[in-house]
C-alpha cells in the first residue's frame, strides 16, 4: 500500500462529498423550487433522468479504461466539468439552471465512478476493506467541513437571501476541485503502453455485455440486485427532498436544516461502525433485512412528521439505516458472487446503483408536485417493501 496515494485517493473523497451535501441535498433544489419558481417534479428528473444517462455510459467509459490502464484523465475531465457546471448555475434562469444541474450530476457521478474503480490499484486485496473505509472516514469528514463553511457564508450574507443561496454553488464548485487537485497531482498511473482506439472501444462494449450475461445465470445474485435497486431509488429519493420535505411540512428555515444535517451525518458515521460489528455477528442479508425494517420505520416517522422533534428523530434513525445499508451490501455482493467473477459484478451491482437514481426521484418528485408530500412519501414505504419481499428469495448467509 503506497500511503501517498491512499491519502490522495482519500481526499478525492472528501473533496466530492461538497457537491452531494451542498449541490444535491440542498441547495440546488431550495434555488430551483423557492427562487427560481421551479417544481419537485423537474428536480426529480434532473436528477433521475442524468442518472439514467450515467447508468447507461459509464460502464463503457469504465471498461475503456480498463483497457488503457488509466482511471486518472477520465477523473480530471469529469471533475473540470462538474464544477464548471456548477459554478454556472448561479449565473442563468430556471430553465438553463435545470440543464446545467443534469449535466453537473451526470459528471460527478461518471467521476466517482470512475474514482472507484482506482481502489485495486491502490491497496492489496486485504487492505481493500481497510482503504475503503479510510475513504467513506475523510468523506464524512468532507461533508462536515463544507457544511460548516457553508454555515459561515450563510452567516455572513443572511441565511435566508438569494446572493447567499446563489454563494453555496463557487463554493461547492470551488471546494471540490480545489481538493481535488491533491488526487490530481500525487497519484501517478502507468498506463498499458500502446492503444488501438476502436480495438478498446470494441473490447469494453464486449466486457459490459459479458458482464450481463453473467448475472443472469446467478439467480440469489439477480434478486440481490433487484432488492437493492428498490432500497436505493428511495434512498435517493430521500437524500435529494429532505430539506425541501421539511420545509413544505415543519417550516423548517434553512438555519436549522444545516445543523440538523450536521446530525444526520454523525448518525450515518455511527450506523457504519455499528452495523459493521452487527453484519460480522449476523450476516449482511440478516443485517439488509434489519436495514429495510429501520428505513420503513423513518418512513413511516416521516409521514406523520408534525415538529421538529419529530423530523429531527427520523433524520437521526434514517441517518443510521443509511450507514447500515451501505455497510451491509458489499459483504453479501462478495458472498454471493463467484471468486473468479468478483470484479464483474461490482462493476455491474454500480450500473445498478446508478439506475436506481433514476425511478425514485422521478415517482417521488411528480407526486409531491401533482399531489402532495404525504402521497411521495407512500412511494418510499413502496419501495422499501418490495425491497424487502425480495430479498426473502436472497440465498441466506453464508457461516
Amino acid at each position: 500500500m503506497n500511503k501517498k496515494e491512499v491519502f490522495a485517493w482519500s481526499i478525492y473523497d472528501m473533496a466530492n462529498t461538497a457537491f452531494s451535501a451542498l449541490f444535491v441535498t440542498f441547495f440546488f433544489p431550495l434555488y430551483i423550487k423557492h427562487y427560481l419558481g421551479g417544481t419537485e417534479f423537474q428536480i426529480g428528473l434532473v436528477f433521475g433522468l442524468s442518472m439514467l444517462v450515467v447508468a447507461l455510459f459509464v460502464p463503457f467509459i469504465g471498461a475503456f479504461s480498463d483497457r488503457l490502464g488509466k482511471r486518472m484523465p477520465f477523473i480530471v475531465f469529469f471533475t473540470v466539468i462538474c464544477c464548471l457546471f456548477t459554478f454556472a448555475v448561479m449565473f442563468v434562469g430556471l430553465k438553463f439552471a435545470l440543464f446545467f444541474g443534469f449535466i453537473a450530476n451526470f459528471f460527478y457521478h461518471a467521476a466517482l465512478t470512475t474514482y472507484n474503480a482506482l481502489l485495486p490499484k491502490l491497496a492489496k486485496p486485504k487492505e481493500m476493506g481497510w482503504v475503503s473505509g479510510i475513504g467513506v472516514a475523510v468523506g464524512y469528514a468532507g461533508t462536515i467541513f463544507s457544511l460548516i463553511l457553508a454555515i459561515l457564508i450563510l452567516n455572513y450574507y443572511g441565511w435566508e437571501s438569494m446572493i447567499a443561496v446563489k454563494a453555496m454553488f463557487p463554493l461547492t464548485a470551488l471546494f471540490f476541485f480545489g481538493f481535488s487537485l491533491i488526487t490530481f497531482t500525487l497519484i501517478k498511473e502507468r498506463g498499458n503502453g500502446k492503444n488501438n482506439i476502436l480495438r478498446d472501444i470494441k473490447s469494453s462494449f464486449r466486457a459490459v455485455f459479458r458482464t450481463v450475461k453473467n448475472i443472469r445465470k446467478n439467480k440469489g445474485l439477480f434478486y440481490f440486485i433487484a432488492s437493492m435497486f428498490m432500497y436505493i431509488n428511495a434512498i435517493n429519493a430521500v437524500i435529494v427532498f429532505l430539506y425541501l420535505y421539511g420545509r413544505a411540512e415543519i417550516g423548517l428555515s434553512v438555519k436549522v436544516f444545516m445543523l440538523v444535517y450536521l446530525i444526520f451525518s454523525f448518525a450515518a458515521v455511527l450506523g457504519s461502525f455499528l452495523f459493521g460489528r452487527i453484519t460480522d455477528k449476523i450476516g449482511p442479508k440478516r443485517t439488509l433485512v434489519l436495514s429495510g425494517f429501520l428505513w420503513i420505520i423513518t418512513v413511516l416517522l416521516l409521514y406523520h412528521v408534525s415538529s421538529l422533534t419529530s423530523f429531527f428523530i427520523a433524520g437521526i434513525l434514517g441517518g443510521v439505516a443509511l450507514g447500515s445499508v451501505w455497510t451491509a451490501m458489499r459483504p453479501l455482493l462478495v458472498q454471493l458472487s463467484p471468486k473468479k467473477h468478483v470484479g464483474q459484478f461490482f462493476g455491474f451491482t454500480e450500473l445498478t446503483n446508478k439506475f436506481s437514481g433514476v425511478l425514485g426521484p422521478i415517482v417521488f418528485g411528480y407526486l409531491a408536485s401533482h399531489f402532495n408530500y404525504q402521497y411521495a412519501i407512500i412511494s418510499l414505504f413502496v419501495f422499501f417493501l418490495l425491497g424487502l419481499i425480495i430479498l426473502w428469495f436472497v440465498p441466506g448467509d453464508k457461516r
